[in-house]
């Protein structure tokens, strides 16, 4: 049985938010998670994600017991501290 969660107008620009499966960024204690395919909210409008409850605990918990991931990558990092914008 599949139910879709009503959410409401997006917080930051009033779009309207549908229920998505989307990709998710997650950074936890210096380190970036990234979750594929994430029962979400997507606001219309300006992209927005709302994730429900249950699905934030279900991240906090795969994040938390060390599991092993399906697959790492790589991933480029740029230190952008030296750089002036003069």
């Amino acid at each position: 049985m599949t139910t879709t969660h009503q959410y409401s107008d997006c917080s930051f620009c009033g779009g309207t938010v549908k229920e998505e499966h989307t990709d998710l960024d997650y950074r936890y204690r210096g380190n970036l998670y990234i979750f594929q395919n994430v029962p979400a909210g997507v606001c219309q409008q300006c992209g927005e994600k709302y994730l429900t409850a249950d699905v934030a605990k279900r991240i906090e918990q795969k994040i938390k017991t060390n599991e092993r991931w399906e697959k790492t990558i790589p991933v480029p990092v740029e230190d952008f501290s030296e750089v002036s914008f003069v």
